[in-house]
């Protein structure tokens, strides 16, 4: 499985991470229910679903690790705060975003479905809009979420465990 990564460094306004965004392409294909069946079996636990795609505002979690899946259309993603990458995202596509980076939806299509998912025992509860005023204290939370011991799609065998903890050490 080949799986795409993106580092990005800290900017004034969010932290983003020493772990890389991963993006799987393609990587869902049938059912929505045999998508979310086979994360939930590798301690993945799919949380909302939104016909926005992602959020229209620049913003990280703290706290959580975050998955997005497109189970249809489109759409145009930027990762890392302003003047970060674009990527674009489409139809079968996941993005495993690490906590503290920065994420904004920007162009989307008319048919977007995402599902967002989060590993056992996280998810939001810290959502930040990328204040100057908080880098400092989302900086230092960010550093204290682990990385999960299992690839939302190949269990502890896939590629997810062995990228982040490379990346950690």
């Amino acid at each position: 499985m080949k799986v795409e990564t993106i580092f990005l460094k800290p900017t004034p306004t969010v932290p983003n991470s020493r772990l890389p965004v991963l993006i799987y392409r393609g990587i869902i294909s049938g059912s929505i229910a045999n998508f979310e069946a086979t994360i939930r079996a590798n301690g993945w636990f799919p949380d909302w679903y939104s016909k926005m795609g992602l959020y229209p505002k620049h913003h990280f979690h703290s706290d959580a690790h975050e998955l997005i899946g497109f189970a249809s259309g489109a759409q145009t993603g930027r990762l890392g705060g302003d003047g970060g990458v674009d990527v674009e995202l489409e139809k079968g596509d996941v993005v495993v975003i690490p906590a503290g980076v920065g994420h904004l939806g920007i162009g989307i299509s008319d048919d977007i479905l995402a599902i967002g998912a989060y590993p056992l025992g996280y998810g939001i509860r810290d959502f930040r809009l990328c204040e100057a005023s908080e880098f400092a204290e989302a900086f230092r939370k960010v550093q204290q979420v682990p990385v999960p011991p299992t690839d939302p799609f190949l269990g502890a065998t896939g590629p997810l465990p062995e990228i982040w903890m490379n990346a950690a050490a």
